[in-house]
């Protein structure tokens, strides 16, 4: 949107340039038109390509041969404001030339070294430009200097962005970041708002203006004219500034008054040739015949030895007169300042002319009130007959406080005579320069003010009162005061030194580093400092120094040495400037001592080197583990390629038997084994889901108070399954286990998960021995790992088989890492095993000895809670449910899945439900809206489109808060749970699961849970 808003902006200001141009054929302009149109180019090609847009290549190379004209535009445009040599001028068109020619001839995308070519010379050409506006812009003032900046980094971007751009697409946003701050500099040196402009004009007209109050009230109207026009020279960056005012107060003929020593002609100007001059609305050219300058114009240039004229009428109660600007050059952005001081000049007219002073007060104190100085008006006896808002906020007084009380209560006691002093010098006339004083504030704080005094006159020349300009200087004595304070606190050595060698200056650091006291050392010779051994040497450094003084920075790259007082020489650093002084130049050393650096910079350059070579290990690792990630592919791929071979062709051969004219009772039984087979390799997919969700931790965990003597009881003969009957399985069990709190099926998946990696480690049989015990682990036994000391549960898991060799054996834990044949391991075994004890907050060692075998030992922090309570909402499986009587609930089913949720619906109709089936969120907020019964459980998915299941939760209790809530989902870790765990009286059952385990857990949430939260992430 940038993009297109800058375009469409430049696109109007490029219009807005082309109608003044069409309407004036000012040459000036065209320049101007040409820079905008070429900057428009590149956001014109950005504006088209954002929008989907593929111009045909004549007009995409037409923009960019226009585009790589801007710096060529821009130097042509600078040429006209200053001196440019021609030959300037005619490489950058040259530099254009050439570089148009590759883009015209050959096709995209451009040679890469051909590229930097262009955008180099682009950037130089665009330089050059930029240097000389910023050139152009320090002899400016106002409005038209900050103008002439904004142009040049304008121009000085777009080249630093096109140079960006030249470094390909990885840079382009920045790039073309580049170019919008470049345009956004373009507009505010081309179309700033108006407020903005006048600002900046401003600050420096009323700058220039203050300054002119400065001057004597009995000055000559001549004179001050002069200096105004000298104040307008220096702000409008003219090269020479003339005003036209009246001959006699009445008015009629004007006469030319410029800056001290300027010859200007010596007559006089009618009316009907000021109206001519001001007749013209633009600078005119003054020296060119064709078009026909006023007489005043060519006069005024002739005298100047200017070129260009430019005129605006003067506002001076009624009497006409005109601000005339002469330049050798043409002028950009003056039109601002021009007119403000042009209507600054009516103040100018009342200090000139002081018969007007009475008509311009009202104007006058505008500028008096905007004074940050202290303008205070008194009579001869001291009375405040004025008071400025600069006043106000030196002394803190308001205008009511003060005006008609004596202005002692601004002096501090004991200043009452050198008051009278001054008063006594004002009334004979003098004028008081910079006088320094002290003044007390309302708030009793003593300041440092420098005074200027000057008398106030009557019409006949009478003394009849003061005028007082204060300026707080206290700042700039606390600056002298801190400049000696940092100078002692400076952590640098710091030592002046004089022509002839002698320390004139020294600070606290360097008698601490050099360890002499400052009246041993100053007037000393600095020779005491430096080495014996080069002495000599350093003399002469320091009279060519001298003789050639230049500012010196520390790490200049020079190895110095220094000398305490003690004899002691250590490694220096020193940076050297000169300052003049009225007692010659001094030369101030900053002396640092560098030793701790250059060992810092030894150990640096070690670590760096060990920051290397981890580095390279790093790498090593993310290698290893691309490779795993690969074997991890292979592996699931196989798995699941064989559990979906199992069910598609059980699946054709149901179906085949299902096509049957008449079914037999052994086609029926033999279909009954198919659909076992199905549901076998459906529970084969779960377990090895689940076994991807715990290793990546995101398996939703239902913590419980164990005994892990239980759980090994209840899966040790799925394991002794598992191993086979060739591997003896051995159990040494601890009858007063402690309990723990974990994850029942997490522990299982533990076991599961090392039985098998025993049983591929013993192809030929052997001993698996599992054994649990409690241990205590003091500090020192965990000093080398993640766990605190305290009580912990012990599971041991050891075989007979092949055991690891030590680099197999550090990366066992390592994710994706399998020694198997490709296809034969997944390389998450040990991993996830690693994940779900470090989850619990436990951890797992690894012992292995190539052909003795290896011993895995598991360790789970102890609870103190006792196992009446569930952690979770989670029902815990009962025995052996009676038989139940028909349900006649109502269950509101939300499910995305339009299969899954026929499935579920056709589960619960069969077991006697009434179900209201949703495929989504909005339709079970409606469902439950618009049912006139009751709704007895919200059965929803989880993860759904639009809107989740907890959010369907929330909401429906809104409604119905005394309906209970079951969760199926597959995933709903990022959803529902905390930290993996679910929130205390959430329900749910994960997917896939089967009709008895579905209805299991709607008795168990119907007939014996409270009703769950709505929103369990809250």
């Amino acid at each position: 949107m940038a993009i297109l808003a800058i375009t469409s902006l430049f696109m109007v200001v490029l219009l807005r340039v082309g109608w003044e141009y069409l309407r004036r054929r000012d040459p000036l302009l065209r320049d101007v038109m040409l820079v905008f149109a070429a900057v428009a180019m590149l956001f014109v090609l950005s504006a088209l390509r954002l929008a989907g847009l593929t111009p045909p290549r004549t007009l995409t190379v037409l923009f960019s041969v226009a585009l790589l004209g801007q710096p060529f535009f821009a130097l042509r445009l600078v040429s006209r404001l200053r001196p440019v040599p021609a030959w300037g001028v005619g490489a950058a068109l040259a530099v254009w030339l050439l570089s148009a020619v590759p883009v015209v001839v050959l096709p995209p995308p451009l040679p890469r070294m051909l590229v930097w070519l262009v955008v180099g010379a682009f950037f130089a050409v665009e330089a050059a430009a930029a240097v000389l506006l910023g050139a152009q812009a320090r002899r400016r003032g106002g409005a038209a200097r900050i103008r002439l900046w904004c142009a040049a980094a304008g121009t000085g971007l777009f080249g630093v962005a096109l140079m960006i751009a030249g470094a390909g697409p990885a840079v382009a946003e920045v790039a073309r970041a580049v170019a919008l701050v470049s345009a956004l500099m373009y507009l505010l040196a081309f179309v700033p708002p108006r407020w903005l402009r006048r600002l900046w004009s401003q600050n420096a007209a009323y700058a220039a203006m203050r300054r002119l109050l400065d001057a004597p009230v009995d000055e000559p109207a001549h004179y001050t004219w002069q200096r105004y026009c000298e104040q307008a020279r220096e702000v409008l960056g003219a090269d020479d500034v003339v005003v036209l005012v009246p001959v006699a107060p009445a008015g009629g003929a004007v006469h030319a008054v410029g800056r001290a020593g300027l010859a200007l002609p010596k007559r006089d100007y009618g009316d009907a040739e000021l109206d001519l001059l001001l007749a013209r609305p633009v600078t005119l050219d003054a020296l060119a015949g064709w078009t026909e300058p006023p007489r005043i114009a060519a006069d005024l240039a002739a005298a100047t030895g200017t070129r260009f004229v430019t005129a605006a009428p003067l506002p001076q109660s009624g009497r006409r007169g005109a601000l005339v600007l002469l330049h050798r050059y043409r002028t950009l952005f003056a039109a601002d300042d021009v007119a403000l001081f042009a209507e600054l000049a009516g103040h100018a007219a009342a200090l000139a002319d002081r018969a007007a002073v009475l008509a311009e007060r009202e104007r006058l104190a505008v500028i008096v009130e905007s004074s940050h100085d202290a303008i205070i008006g008194k009579t001869l006896d001291g009375v405040i007959t004025s008071w400025n808002r600069g006043a106000e906020r030196l002394y803190g007084y308001s205008a009511g406080e003060v005006l008609g009380r004596h202005a002692a209560m601004l002096f501090p006691p004991g200043q009452e005579q050198t008051e009278a002093q001054l008063m006594d010098r004002i009334a004979c006339g003098e004028r008081i320069e910079q006088y320094q004083v002290q003044r007390r504030r309302r708030d009793g704080t003593v300041i440092t003010v420098a005074l200027t005094l000057s008398p106030i006159t009557d019409p006949h020349g009478d003394v009849v009162g003061v005028a007082s300009i204060s300026r707080d200087i206290s700042d700039r004595q606390r600056a002298e005061v801190m400049f000696r304070g940092l100078l002692e606190s400076a952590p640098d050595a710091i030592i002046g030194v004089d022509r002839g060698g002698r320390i004139v200056l020294i600070n606290a650091q360097a008698e601490r580093l050099f360890g002499y006291a400052r009246a041993e050392l100053l007037g000393q010779s600095v020779d005491v400092l430096v080495p014996e051994a080069v002495r000599g040497t350093h003399v002469r450094h320091r009279e060519g120094y001298f003789a050639d003084p230049k500012a010196r920075p520390m790490g200049h790259g020079m190895a110095l040495t220094a000398v305490r007082k003690d004899g002691t020489e250590f490694p220096a650093e020193i940076s050297l400037s000169a300052l003049e002084t009225d007692k010659g130049v001094i030369v101030s050393a900053a002396v640092r001592d560098v030793t701790e650096r250059l060992a810092a910079q030894t150990e640096r350059e070690r670590l760096v080197t060990q920051a290397e070579r981890d580095a390279a290990e790093r790498r090593l690792q993310h290698t290893r583990r691309l490779e795993s990630l690969g074997q991890l592919a292979g592996g699931v791929a196989h798995d699941f390629n064989n559990i979906l071979a199992v069910i598609a062709n059980y699946t054709e051969l149901v179906l085949d038997t299902l096509d049957a004219a008449e079914l037999q009772p052994v086609d029926v039984a033999a279909a009954r084994t198919d659909l076992g087979q199905i549901s076998r390799a459906a529970e084969r997919a779960t377990r090895l889901t689940k076994q991807l969700l715990a290793f990546g931790r995101r398996e939703i965990t239902q913590p419980e108070i164990l005994n892990l003597n239980h759980v090994i009881g209840d899966v040790e003969q799925m394991l002794r399954r598992t191993l086979g009957e060739h591997i003896h399985l051995i159990t040494d069990l601890d009858r007063r286990l402690w309990t723990v709190c974990a994850d029942a099926s997490q522990m299982e998946q533990i076991l599961l998960n090392l039985a098998v990696n025993a049983r591929d480690a013993m192809p030929a049989g052997g001993t698996l021995s599992l054994d649990t015990a409690n241990i205590e682990l003091a500090a020192d036994d965990v000093a080398d790992a993640t766990l605190t000391p305290g009580r912990y549960v012990r599971v041991r898991v050891s075989d007979t088989g092949a055991g690891m060799p030590p680099e197999v054996a550090e990366r066992a834990f390592e994710p994706f890492y399998t020694t198997k044949p490709a296809g034969a391991g997944t390389g998450l075994g040990l991993a996830t095993v690693y994940g779900i004890a470090t989850a619990a907050d436990g951890d797992v060692h690894l012992y292995s000895e190539p052909g003795i075998g290896t011993t895995v030992t598991v360790l789970l922090p102890v609870t103190d809670d006792t196992a009446d309570t569930p952690t979770t909402g989670a029902a815990a499986p009962a025995a052996e449910a009676p038989r139940r009587a028909a349900p006649q609930e109502t269950i509101l089913l939300v499910e995305d899945e339009p299969d899954l949720r026929e499935a579920t619906a056709r589960i619960l109709t069969r077991a006697g439900y009434h179900v209201l089936a949703a495929a989504g969120g909005e339709a079970a907020l409606h469902i439950a809206e618009t049912h006139p019964g009751p709704i007895h459980l919200l059965l929803t998915d989880v993860i759904m489109p639009k809107m989740m299941g907890n959010e369907v939760a929330a909401r429906l209790h809104r409604r119905r808060p005394d309906t209970p809530v079951l969760y199926m989902s597959g995933y709903a870790q990022p959803v529902l749970t905390e930290h993996g765990r679910l929130p205390a009286g959430v329900t749910i059952i994960e997917k896939p699961f089967t009709r008895q385990h579905l209805l299991d857990r709607l008795h168990d949430v119907l007939h014996h849970t409270h009703p769950a939260p709505a929103n369990p992430t809250t």
